[in-house]
């Protein structure tokens, strides 16, 4: 009877043993798939992030490509609620989009917010200047194969637009202060290659800059010529505006990094990254390109053909006639006094830099074809033709159906000039043909651009106001040109706005500057030794002193008596030697892009040639050409004349068109001005930039959050 009550417990408890394995077994079972189906959730919720991730960068770099060059994101956001279901799609850039990645479904869409200017902030980078601010949202949803959230992110990010006129300096390529002598500098500089930094020979010499200093690369005290060159002194300014002097290596040049920019805190950075920038292509004469497409006046000097221009003139054995154009090429027939008299064709003006290339090339290309422009009589002659010219679609068509000189739309009036030199019989077929040649039919322009001799010259320019007073006056003007410009004279040269100063830009393939003088009657003198002699092409005056020496093929004698110094103006001077071209005082206030040579010809490159046929720069403050003696060196005994200039220096290439080795003294090149240099202080304010000033772009992160399996 024991017996048998115990195989009953053992039994009771066996069954019990078997009963708890299989709640341990079918427990463990549950466990196990559900930490399966736990980890393959969050794998599938990562993948699902990760998907929505690449959708979300990739919608943001289409916002920034956007804004590069002069185009803005259009379009409407679908609503918040249901957003991207049928019927609530949104249009354009901020529409709704599905994107398929490895069997997902993302959905993204963009919402924006108001535009505002305001400055950068301080402790970032370019702090201080104004930039044009759009905060933008996208948002996306990574879907699986079952139409179920595996993934909600969104990114929120700012697009900020820096224009480049509100830097001293600003090169898509490298910046050399290159023996600048004293030159004070007091806005800020960037350079997307290498800077560098040298002021170069002689008692004194400083260069100075009291603005941030910063390069996408590298950054060097000396120049970029040779190693043991480094000279002068050179300072810049730190967050607390006290001058911090740039050392070299001994004598020797010297890279500027890591410890050495500590004591600028900030004001002087190194290897930033390249700052994305409008190209080249947006300045030629395109039915795409955003200046050609955007300006209020085109103006043509066109070569042969049948069209009628404003008068003609025969150069060379050809006919050439200055059109007006609308932007598809099709053309506007001008009338009035004023148009007539605004402009003129000629050939004799020698530029001595680039004839150093085509005296060797082709001689008859020596002196320039140049299209000369009375500013203010080509305002007044534009606003005679004012209903003729228009306003097309590309402009703002709230604004009033005419064309006015007080046009507000993109920050004023965009003038457009260029030159045709192609057989075509329209500007349709010629200039704007589909597919340029390699200078077979043309050289003005060209794939890839080559050398030519044509200019643009701007004179009477002082005051940017048409002749009438009558006339409406610019809020601004931008003058461009794919081609060479001149500037001669005061320019634009009023100090204060009340006075009569505007916001104005001179962008081209390169810039050169004719003083105040270049009109006027100078006396050829020289000094040889200790000894003022008056130079003559005569040979055979009474008291001759000596000679010849020649020049250009001329042959040029030495007088005691002042009365015997030959009297030369205008382009006479460019045929005669440099002691012939006086100067005066010449003040210019504008904002210039123009290209720049590079010493030795390739950007970020060092070198070690201290041989005289090596190609050199001249340096930033070269960038503007001169062709005269502005005093310095007592070359012939003048005064020396200072050359003002109130602006901002961008360079965003080397020239296309413009080849000719950087020379400076004589004796047919040029001698430096007393250069009285400095950033123009208007631009720091949004509403004083010119018209389609060109901007850099880059996009500011705030935050991005995820929700994970929704």
């Amino acid at each position: 009877m024991n017996h048998a009550r115990t195989q009953g417990f053992a039994l009771v408890l066996a069954l019990s043993l078997v009963a708890l394995l299989a709640l341990v077994i079918a427990t463990y079972s549950i466990v196990t798939v559900n930490n399966a189906r736990s980890s393959a959730s969050s794998s599938n919720s990562s993948s699902g992030f990760y998907a929505a991730e690449a959708v979300l960068n990739a919608r943001a770099e289409e916002i920034r490509q956007k804004f590069k060059g002069f185009q803005t994101p259009t379009g409407s956001s679908p609503a918040s609620a249901d957003a991207c279901a049928d019927g609530n799609k949104g249009s354009g850039d901020l529409e709704c989009r599905n994107v398929t990645i490895e069997g997902r479904t993302v959905t993204s869409y963009v919402t924006k917010g108001a535009e505002t200017s305001l400055p950068i902030p301080a402790g970032e980078d370019f702090a201080g200047l104004i930039a044009q601010e759009t905060p933008f949202t996208v948002y996306g949803d990574a879907k699986n194969t079952k139409g179920n959230s595996e993934a909600i992110a969104n990114l929120t990010f700012r697009s900020r637009l820096v224009p480049l006129f509100q830097f001293a300096v600003f090169f898509d390529k490298d910046v050399e202060f290159d023996n600048t002598a004293t030159l004070d500098l007091a806005g800020p500089v960037h350079s997307n290659g290498n800077i560098f930094l040298d002021s170069g020979t002689g008692g004194g010499t400083n260069l100075t800059v009291r603005g941030q200093v910063t390069s996408s690369f590298d950054i060097w005290r000396g120049v970029k010529q040779t190693v043991n060159n480094c000279k002068g002194v050179v300072n810049i300014a730190d967050a607390g505006n006290t001058l911090r002097t740039v050392s070299c290596d001994g004598g020797n040049r010297k890279k500027i990094t890591g410890t050495d920019l500590n004591p600028f805190q900030g004001k002087l950075k190194d290897n930033m990254g390249v700052l994305e920038v409008p190209t080249t292509a947006t300045l030629q004469p395109r039915k795409d390109a955003e200046y050609w497409q955007k300006a209020d006046a085109r103006i043509i000097l066109k070569k042969g053909g049948s069209l009628l221009g404003l008068g003609s003139l025969p150069i060379l054995g050809d006919t050439w006639s200055v059109l007006f154009a609308k932007g598809d090429g099709s053309t506007i027939t001008m009338t009035g006094s004023n148009c007539l008299a605004a402009f003129s064709v000629s050939n004799s003006f020698r530029d001595n830099r680039e004839a150093g290339y085509w005296d060797t090339v082709s001689s008859a290309r020596s002196n320039r074809i140049m299209l000369d422009v009375d500013t203010r009589l080509m305002l007044a002659c534009l606003h005679d033709n004012r209903t003729k010219i228009g306003r097309e679609a590309t402009k703002d068509l709230t604004s009033p159906p005419a064309f006015t000189l007080d046009e507000e739309s993109d920050g004023g009036l965009v003038l457009y000039f260029t030159v045709d030199d192609s057989p075509g019989t329209t500007l349709v077929n010629g200039l704007l043909r589909t597919t340029l040649g390699t200078g077979s039919d043309g050289i003005a322009q060209t794939s890839p651009g080559q050398a030519n001799n044509y200019a643009i010259r701007l004179k009477n320019g002082a005051s940017l106001t048409s002749t009438n007073a009558l006339h409406p006056k610019p809020v601004g003007i931008t003058f461009i040109s794919d081609q060479a410009m001149f500037i001669q004279g005061n320019f634009n040269s009023a100090q204060y706005i009340a006075d009569g100063w505007i916001p104005s830009a001179v962008i081209s393939d390169s810039v050169n500057v004719l003083s105040s003088a270049w009109d006027s009657a100078s006396t050829c003198q020289l000094i040889a030794g200790s000894r003022l002699y008056y130079m003559n092409t005569a040979s055979n005056l009474s008291n001759k002193a000596g000679g010849p020496i020649n020049f250009n093929g001329q042959d040029w004698y030495y007088y005691f008596n002042a009365a015997q110094g030959q009297i030369v103006s205008g382009d006479a001077k460019s045929q005669s030697p440099l002691f012939c071209r006086n100067t005066a005082n010449t003040t210019v206030r504008t904002a210039i892009l123009a290209g720049t040579s590079t010493t030795g010809g390739e950007e970020r490159k060092l070198y070690n040639d201290s041989s005289s046929g090596f190609v050199r720069s001249g340096g930033v403050h070269n960038m503007m050409r001169f062709h005269e003696d502005w005093g310095s060196n007592d070359y012939a005994n003048r005064a020396q004349a200072t050359y003002t200039y109130r602006g901002s220096l961008v360079s965003l290439s080397q020239p296309q068109h413009a080849v000719g080795r950087f020379v400076v003294g004589g004796p047919g090149h040029y001698q430096p001005p007393r250069r009285d240099w400095s950033f123009e202080e208007y631009f720091k304010q949004a509403e004083n930039l010119p018209p389609l000033t060109p901007r850099f772009v880059y996009l500011k992160q705030d935050n991005f959050t995820r929700n994970f399996g929704q």
